[in-house]
């Protein structure tokens, strides 16, 4: 995948950030989903706005990609472990030799790294919370967790459940909403009909999409069920749209994406359904410029069974899309009381089905909720307000 669910940084981002920040990095992670991506921006925003970051990570990844491309300085790590003690000794080492004093951890391993570095070297280390969490107060993790000091997380539910669940020092944990460059949604005109255009659809059709991984947990395959749901006069309105890839279990020598078993045969299953209903289901690759593909949809759908605080949701909220979204998780706290969209009961295709309907019974509603969610988002979710509160309260 590449840079499909985020918008690529932008030189926005003011430099009013000490200079003398460094930061250490952790993500070794081989996957190229919602967190990769912001985790990626989030980095070049950082040594855009001063700070000097060294990002540990793994080969062919997009995090070395985005680093590479903007001379950010890339250690590969040497272990795809949960953790090695060979690293953290080699970490340590590097840390005390370049006088770096955050560690920031963005994977549920790379927290056993961090919480080890710290142990040795007293560096400050932060945390990102970038999935749901559960119970973790046993003695292993009261050891790893009790060694963070600052944790971010981007929903008020997910602070709640980390302060509930979580065996970190007391006030540790902050919301720090997700980011974005707000100036990137500001659409050319005719971008919508040039996008319907490549995909062979009418201006009329209400475009009813999903971007995400193709992945049984991410409820694609409920989200294409819901389509043979709709009764046929709602059928001959609607246009369903996927946009993504299976999820990617690993990269073999080459940097060639190794795909997990069950979302490869999600994938396989819905070619065949878009090829039975060419004009009804139509699946795309993931697009660099994916923000004018969300031009061209009318209505995005979020049908995960527990998302922590969607990513793709941001953006579609952004380009003033409407979101039918699981009741659970951080979506609940996106939509709102359904003023920015509608929430149906996860797992539910029959529920998606009747929240499109509802949608296409009453397309003023598009509009008004769409503009209800662009005005929510963007002012929720500046990339220079985190950026900053980063720079100046959290990484120094």
């Amino acid at each position: 995948m590449d840079s499909s669910l985020n918008p690529q940084p932008s030189n926005s981002t003011p430099n009013t950030i000490p200079s003398t920040l460094n930061t250490l990095h952790l993500i070794n992670s081989p996957s190229r989903g919602g967190r990769e991506l912001y985790v990626r921006d989030l980095i070049v925003e950082l040594q855009r706005a001063g700070v000097t970051n060294y990002v540990v990570g793994r080969r062919h990844s997009v995090i070395e990609e985005a680093c590479v491309k903007e001379g950010i300085n890339f250690i590969p790590t040497t272990t795809r472990a949960k953790f090695s003690f060979f690293e953290v000794l080699r970490l340590a080492s590097f840390i005390k030799r370049n006088g770096i004093k955050t560690v920031f951890s963005h994977t549920r391993n790379d927290v056993f790294t961090g919480s080890l570095i710290k142990l040795f070297t007293r560096v400050k280390h932060v945390h990102g919370i970038y999935m749901g969490t559960g119970p973790k107060k046993d003695p292993i993790h009261r050891f790893i967790y009790g060694r963070v000091d600052v944790l971010l997380t981007s929903a008020e539910f997910s602070k709640n459940e980390c302060e509930r669940y979580l065996p970190v020092p007391d006030g540790a944990v902050k919301l720090v909403r997700y980011g974005r460059n707000t100036e990137n949604y500001n659409i050319p005109a005719g971008t919508r009909e040039n996008i319907r255009r490549q995909m062979g659809t009418p201006p009329e059709k209400i475009v009813v999409a999903v971007m995400s991984r193709i992945d049984s947990g991410k409820g694609v395959g409920i989200f294409a069920e819901a389509l043979q749901l709709l009764d046929e006069e709602t059928r001959n309105k609607v246009e369903f749209w996927i946009m993504g890839e299976p999820t990617v279990k690993d990269t073999d020598d080459a940097g060639n994406p190794v795909y997990e078993e069950q979302a490869q045969k999600l994938y396989d299953g819905l070619k065949a359904m878009a090829k039975e209903m060419p004009d009804r289901l139509k699946l795309i690759p993931f697009q660099k410029d994916y923000i004018s593909w969300l031009a061209g949809m009318d209505i995005f759908v979020l049908p995960t069974h527990n998302e922590m605080y969607s990513l793709s949701v941001i953006d579609a909220m952004m380009t003033g899309l409407p979101v039918i979204g699981t009741d659970a998780g951080g979506t609940t706290e996106q939509i709102g009381n359904d003023e920015r969209g509608t929430l149906v009961e996860p797992g539910s295709p029959w529920a998606i089905a009747d929240a499109i309907k509802e949608f296409v019974d009453n397309p003023c509603t598009i509009k008004q909720k769409g503009d209800a969610a662009r005005l929510w988002a963007t002012s929720q979710h500046d990339f220079k307000k985190v950026v900053q509160y980063l720079g100046t309260s959290v990484l120094r």
